[in-house]
């Protein structure tokens, strides 16, 4: 459990403190908050270290206080080095003495047991009261590489280097991993533990506003507080600042809703993308992916306003395997324009092929400029938005061998001093570039590892743009509203039902009637029209077929009395417990494509819509995209081109075209009954929606209320 955020004073005390206390503070080496004294000492911190401990004199040849209310004015920041069972009382004194912040080490909190979880409850209430920010528990501590505030209880390199990258990690092991790479500098670390009081969206609000951090860097276990997450994205995009996260635990044992298609289709993991999509954050796949995207978005010094990209090197072979994996990672490779092609033509030698991607040929290792003026027509290219300078060099290579790549490193860093479009020189391998030529590469990214630097680039295009914004709400349903009333009656909702309200909010479904007796169900299907479709109803039989409740094609009287006797039967035989209301006679529609639309929700997001092919075989097929709410119109186009069914809706084999905007409409009025009834809903199921040449109808309803 989170508490509420910290205040801009509080987590300036936290991350940049001018004083620190370290309670428990001791010499023992094994001791955690040894660690943190020793650390303060070795980086240099400018302000005052205070150790707190009851009886010894000095620690670390540094004067003690045997309580921090000896202090004439109150520390910035409380290091707490003790057990978690003496953890409260230590907060609770830091509190009392006006300290704003404090970092808790110890485990022993909401991660272990009911006990922990109670210890955990109180530390937030202790926070809330005093209006503390509070780094952990269960965590490392954090180092804030400006001022030397080292407040971690590990040992950190001295080969860390200052600079624009900062770390939050749910994960201390994780910190620890990315800060060393040797890749990049950092603003700060912080290994923010089990977050109990200040969380994410705190740390990220403060950086946005920090000079020294120009991108963030996240290794997150759980958004808690999406709201705020949102709030806190809002704040690090108005001031120009990228932000990665590396996200650990993406597997699921399903969803809560299994009992929908919806749940099988869309798992927390994609709930977490769309969020990640929706509030600009750059999902890296792993830890080398990580690496490759933070490289980038440090070194580009103008973002991509296009999302072509342009692949040069210097072999034929060479550039195929990069575009291959290009096309692999969803990069798009445009075709050049005419323009382009012919200055390629008037430059390159007259064996070389002007298109994407470029093989400059070998002539560029005499002359460097060549390459240097190959960069200059690609970037005039008004389909290029970024360029790949893919070239090999080694770090095996003796110093001749890496000579001969020197020219082509320098051209590129010159090219990039001026660029109008960025340019990324990237190794086909992991292990990089021979350090003579990537010395000569200053001011421009350089990335290792073909997928993992095409990764980062295609993400970094993805994100180009980003902007939060909020759709237009819709009103929810009041107290007063009859089926906010019929819900609260806590009965299960029968696929008749559902369709009702559906179609009450703006979505076509079939024309239908309960029948209770043989009799009704011929007079009903009369009324229809024949050929009809007969479905058993009961709110305890969800899939209809599984219990021989589904009869298609009836053609006339005596079928349909056929028919009702039949599904009764049979559906008393499969499920003798279910309450049998009757026999749902429905008119029977054409031939169209089969989608399926739907609801299920994921918490702490919401409600979220899934869309996908439908029919009898949807979890077989398994081919559905998934959004957060609301979904307007670009993004419900967006959902269906994620699918095949944008090419079945084109016509596949000869099937005419279908109506995608007839399928849009019904997307987005589903969106807007979430918008309106969400909290009453746990998950919808309209499988299948049949789109025709001209218009669509939800022919299957399944509406799981949160009461049932």
């Amino acid at each position: 459990m989170t508490g509420s955020a910290a205040s801009r004073e509080a987590m300036r005390a936290l991350m940049a403190p001018r004083s620190v206390a370290v309670i428990g503070a001791t010499e023992r080496a094994d001791a955690s908050s040894s660690y943190v004294m020793r650390n303060l000492m070795a980086f240099g911190f400018s302000g005052a270290i205070i150790p707190v401990h009851p009886k010894a004199e000095t620690v670390f040849g540094i004067p003690t206080i045997p309580s921090l209310d000896r202090l004439d004015a109150p520390a910035d920041v409380a290091v707490i080095g003790i057990g978690a069972a003496h953890v409260l009382g230590a907060l609770e004194d830091a509190g009392r003495a006006g300290v704003k912040a404090a970092v808790v080490l110890a485990s022993g909190f909401a991660e272990t047991d009911e006990e922990g979880k109670a210890r955990q409850q109180a530390l937030v209430e202790i926070a809330r009261k005093y209006g503390m920010a509070i780094c952990g528990p269960n965590c490392l501590g954090l180092f804030n590489l400006q001022n030397g505030a080292a407040l971690y209880s590990s040992t950190l390199s001295p080969n860390l280097r200052k600079g624009a990258l900062a770390i939050l990690s749910h994960s201390g092991a994780s910190a620890i991993a990315l800060a060393n790479t040797g890749r990049f500098g950092l603003s700060h670390i912080v290994s923010c533990g089990n977050s109990a009081a200040t969380d994410l969206p705190d740390y990220l609000s403060y950086l946005a506003d920090d000079e020294a951090t120009r991108v963030i860097g996240l290794v997150v276990e759980a958004i808690r507080d999406p709201a705020a997450f949102t709030s806190a994205m809002q704040a690090a995009h108005a001031a120009e600042k990228q932000v990665i996260a590396l996200r650990a635990g993406k597997s699921s044992k399903g969803a809560e809703a299994a009992a929908a298609h919806t749940g099988s289709l869309a798992a927390a993991n994609e709930a977490y993308e769309a969020f990640f999509r929706r509030t600009g954050v750059i999902e890296a796949a792993d830890m080398d992916g990580f690496v490759e995207t933070a490289a980038l978005c440090l070194s580009l010094k103008a973002r991509p306003t296009r999302r072509g990209v342009a692949i040069v090197g210097v072999s034929g072979g060479g550039v195929a395997h990069v575009s291959d994996i290009a096309e692999q990672v969803g990069i798009d490779l445009p075709e050049f324009s005419k323009q382009t092609i012919a200055r390629l033509q008037a430059l390159l030698p007259s064996f070389a092929t002007p298109q994407n991607p470029v093989d400059t040929t070998g002539v560029v290792f005499a002359d460097g400029a060549i390459y240097r003026s190959v960069l200059d027509i690609l970037a005039q290219d008004p389909a290029v938005g970024l360029i790949v300078a893919a070239q090999d060099a080694p770090v095996g290579l003796d110093t001749a061998g890496a000579a001969e790549y020197t020219g082509i490193a320098e051209a590129v860093a010159a090219y990039a001093k001026d660029a109008t479009v960025p340019v990324a020189f990237i190794s086909n391998l992991s292990s990089g570039h021979h350090p003579a030529v990537r010395e000569r590469l200053a001011g421009v990214p350089v990335l290792n590892g073909t997928r993992a630097a095409l990764n980062a680039v295609r993400r970094v295009l993805d994100a180009t743009g980003a902007t939060i914004t909020n759709a237009s709400a819709i009103e929810p349903a009041g107290e007063n509203d009859p089926w906010a009333e019929r819900l609260a009656t806590a009965k299960k909702l029968t696929e008749r039902e559902g369709k009702q309200w559906l179609a009450e909010n703006g979505l076509r479904v079939t024309r239908e009637r309960l029948a209770v007796t043989a009799q009704e169900s011929i007079a009903a299907a009369g009324a229809i029209g024949f050929p009809v479709v007969l479905k058993i109803e009961s709110p305890d039989i969800l899939h209809k077929t599984e219990v021989g409740g589904v009869r298609l094609g009836i053609a006339s009287a005596a079928e349909a009395a056929e028919a009702f006797t039949a599904i009764m039967r049979s559906a008393h035989d499969h499920a003798p417990d279910a309450n049998l209301h009757g026999v749902v006679v429905q008119e029977m529609t054409g031939r169209g494509v089969e989608a399926l639309v739907g609801l299920v929700r994921h918490e702490p997001f919401g409600l979220g819509i899934v869309v996908g092919v439908g029919g009898v075989l949807v979890e077989l097929v398994k081919d559905a995209a998934f959004d957060l709410l609301p979904v307007d119109r670009d993004a419900a186009e967006a959902l269906i081109d994620r699918t095949r069914l944008a090419a079945l809706l084109k016509g596949y084999r000869g099937a005419p075209p279908a109506d995608r905007e007839a399928l849009i409409e019904t997307i987005v009025a589903l969106s807007n009954f979430a918008g309106r009834y969400g909290d009453l809903i746990e998950a919808v199921d309209l499988n299948p929606v049949v789109v025709f040449e001209k218009g669509a109808c939800v022919l299957d309803a399944l509406v799981i209320s949160k009461g049932a």
